[in-house]
């Protein structure tokens, strides 16, 4: 996670201080999707898929799976608060 946020603010520093192009707002569009994925996969209490995960190794049977519910924070930098819904 923590490489993801050094990369996001990489992008700012350069999105500020140089020209805007589409390679570069694309960069920037990449960066916070690895962000909102990596902090989902963070917040799963299970392995499914490709986001395995040491402390959950076991994934969760289908009655008990639950959808990651991403909810954008007004005022805030683009982010996501990850909420698990039934």
């Amino acid at each position: 996670m923590r490489r993801a946020q050094l990369l996001q603010h990489e992008i700012h520093e350069y999105y500020s201080n140089f020209r805007i192009s589409s390679d570069l707002i694309e960069l920037r569009n990449l960066a916070q999707v690895a962000e909102l994925i990596i902090s989902s996969a963070m917040q799963r209490k299970e392995s499914r898929g490709l986001h395995f995960s040491l402390d959950y190794p076991e994934a969760l049977d289908d009655r008990s799976v639950t959808d990651t519910l991403l909810v954008p924070e007004p005022g805030k930098k683009p982010s996501a608060s990850v909420q698990v819904v039934k």
